[in-house]
């Protein structure tokens, strides 16, 4: 469907809002008396005004009450709606595709304009939508086409130009009263053939089918054939070393392809659709929860008397001292929770943490930095934690790292020398006590062999002085900062003061080898090469204000996903991966990289692809900082270093 101007209702069509609604009305019902209208009848009345919803759900009729509900209705959204109010998952991905079509883009709707704004401008930049109706804007409200018939008249386009979408049986009525197309969308409570009973082009399951691509060309369909016999050819049989070069070329044209075309037939995209509907209703249930993380616990309505102080308060803690009301009693199943809050300061923040880190660590680095930190901890602490806890880790699953590496320890060339020799004289001297021809025979074998062995390294031993004073010769570089005359000079003056000297070595040891300050190191460059990539002033433009991060907030956001890294290396110990565990993040490059990808499009809200050049240049533009850092660094030193020297 291609139209030059795309109008959307906002409640179950591009927003879930039912929770936010749900609440506001049974506030108000609730404090009227009416406690035993169900949340399915609240929700059966969304999309309609704030009147009709009352009337429905109470039965009363007088407009003066039904108005005195609306205000107080009012009040309750201003608390709550904006807050449990969240996109569609396909929401900001459609609409921004139209955008780049060129279409126009607008929002039709009962609720009230500020509302919309409200919740929109956080993902949005403010001039987005070309035109937004709310409920303040009309006089008539849906199924009436004034709200309608208003934005086609401010936009200037033909009806016949503009597609309607909506969710429910009012949306379809006002698109028909109106004289415009119409598509359903069944992300409400509003039935797929409720909806067929009026007018439409198409009933959706996902506004993502409002971006239906065109079939597949043949030109397509003959290429993708080609490269799949070549893939298969160069693949099979495994055996013979196989490159995969074209299964590669293959893999990426198909996901090109898809992108773009549709590849299925229509019945069979339907029937797929109709079987993955669970799955689609769970992932957007998911997706949800990723975005609204930890919701904080209901508040208490029930009078209680605060153990600490024996003040008495409604709520979840007491507001003179602060203490909860759950205080419990100490119990055997609390000794694990009560021995990690007492050695580590360890509390149920840092279990929230964890958790949002595995699966939407975009959206806590967000939430974070905007001001929503009750439920999680620091970052640097959270950091510090974990790898203290990731050292203790490898003590416990990888086994006596002292002996291994003593087992991998060369054997030196003094003690190879002397074995060989004490073996040739043990064979010789069987030779002068055997008489058996074979057994000489197969010890003067012996004896040539470890003959030959010890030659070798009699003259590798001649010359190592050579390769000693080579290899002093490459290492220079690398010890000049411990020879240097700068650093003489200084152990020279800290040696003044035995207190600074103490310190300064106890200094040195504690940096040689730490894992934490080595983290801690990197932490600036990626902050800064973050920074530069995805805030750049062609950005900030386009960028709404939720998603622009300081200098020093992006040093946070690298300390959470540093943590992120030593969280997934603790849970990959147990099951024996431990090849990199001498690295620094113990997690090889590219799965470091993916992970940093993922992170960055959940908390810039970006694309895939968008988020993954991004991704590459933050580490092009932390690796040049670190290059030009440590030619600085070294500019220093020779420059003292020769400072020195002139005096």
């Amino acid at each position: 469907m291609s139209y030059q101007a795309y109008l959307f209702d906002f409640d179950y069509t591009l927003a879930d809002s039912s929770r936010g609604i749900v609440m506001c009305f049974r506030n108000v019902l609730e404090r009227h008396g009416y406690a035993d209208v169900t949340d399915d009848a609240i929700r059966r009345t969304i999309g309609k005004t704030l009147e009709e919803s009352f009337s429905i759900l109470t039965g009363i009729t007088d407009a003066d009450r039904l108005a005195d509900f609306k205000q107080q209705y009012r009040q309750e959204a201003d608390i709550h709606m904006t807050r449990n109010t969240h996109l569609f998952p396909e929401t900001l991905r459609v609409l921004r595709a139209l955008k780049r079509r060129g279409a126009r883009v607008g929002i039709i709707s009962t609720k009230y304009r500020f509302r919309i704004h409200e919740l929109l401008d956080q993902y949005l930049p403010a001039d987005f939508l070309d035109i937004v109706v709310g409920g303040e804007d009309v006089s008539r409200a849906k199924p009436d086409p004034e709200g309608l018939l208003f934005a086609i008249g401010r936009l200037g386009i033909k009806k016949k130009h503009i597609l309607y979408i909506g969710d429910s049986t009012v949306d379809a009525e006002t698109a028909q009263a109106a004289g415009v197309d119409f598509a359903g969308v069944t992300h409400g409570v509003t039935t797929a053939d409720e909806l067929r009973r009026y007018p439409h082009r198409r009933i959706m399951t996902t506004l993502d089918e409002l971006l239906a691509p065109p079939r597949i060309s043949i030109g397509q369909i003959v290429l993708l054939s080609l490269l799949g016999m070549f893939a298969c050819a160069e693949s099979f049989p495994l055996d013979e070393d196989p490159t995969f070069i074209f299964l590669t070329l293959f893999l990426l044209y198909l996901w090109k392809v898809a992108r773009c075309r549709r590849i299925l037939p229509t019945v069979v995209r339907t029937w797929l659709n109709k079987q993955l509907h669970p799955l689609t209703v769970r992932y957007r249930a998911f997706h949800i929860r990723q975005i609204r993380g930890k919701m904080p616990a209901p508040l208490s309505t029930q009078t209680c008397t605060c153990r600490n102080c024996g003040h008495t308060y409604t709520g979840n803690f007491c507001p003179r001292c602060g203490q909860t009301r759950g205080v419990y009693r100490f119990q055997l199943k609390h000794a694990a929770g009560n021995i990690l809050r007492s050695l580590f300061r360890v509390d149920g923040k840092f279990g929230h943490t964890l958790i949002a880190l595995l699966y939407r660590p975009g959206h806590l680095m967000r939430g974070f930095m905007q001001g929503r930190r009750a439920a999680y901890s620091m970052p640097l602490q959270t950091l510090f934690l974990l790898v203290a806890f990731y050292l203790l880790a490898m003590q416990l699953v990888i086994l006596q790292p002292q002996d291994r590496s003593k087992e991998a320890t060369p054997m030196p060339d003094s003690v190879k020398i002397e074995r060989l020799q004490e073996s040739i004289v043990e064979l010789l001297e069987e030779n002068a006590q055997d008489s058996d021809f074979i057994s000489r025979s197969a010890n003067n074998i012996a004896i040539a062999n470890m003959q030959a062995q010890l030659d070798g390294l009699l003259s590798a031993d001649s010359i190592a002085p050579s390769l000693t004073h080579k290899e002093t010769d490459d290492n220079s570089i690398s010890s000049l900062l411990n020879h240097s005359r700068l650093r003489q000079h200084l152990s020279s003056w800290l040696a003044q003061s035995p207190f600074l000297s103490h310190v300064w070595t106890l200094l040195e040891r504690w940096g040689h080898g730490n894992r934490t300050l080595q983290i801690i190191l990197i932490l600036p460059f990626l902050a800064v090469g973050t920074y530069w990539a995805f805030q750049s002033r062609r950005r900030l433009r386009r960028h709404p204000i939720q998603v622009r991060f300081n200098l020093m907030e992006h040093f946070f956001i690298q300390a959470y996903i540093a943590a992120q890294a030593i969280l997934l290396s603790i849970l990959c110990l147990p099951v024996g991966l431990t090849d990199y565990a001498d690295d620094l993040f113990a997690l090889p490059w590219w799965f470091l990289f993916l992970l940093f990808w993922w992170d960055m499009r959940q908390l810039y809200l970006c694309s895939w692809w968008d988020s993954l050049k991004r991704s590459a240049l933050v580490y092009v533009y932390g690796s040049l900082l670190f290059v030009a850092v440590c030619i600085t660094l070294a500019g220093i030193i020779i420059l003292g270093e020769l400072c020195l020297r002139t005096l």
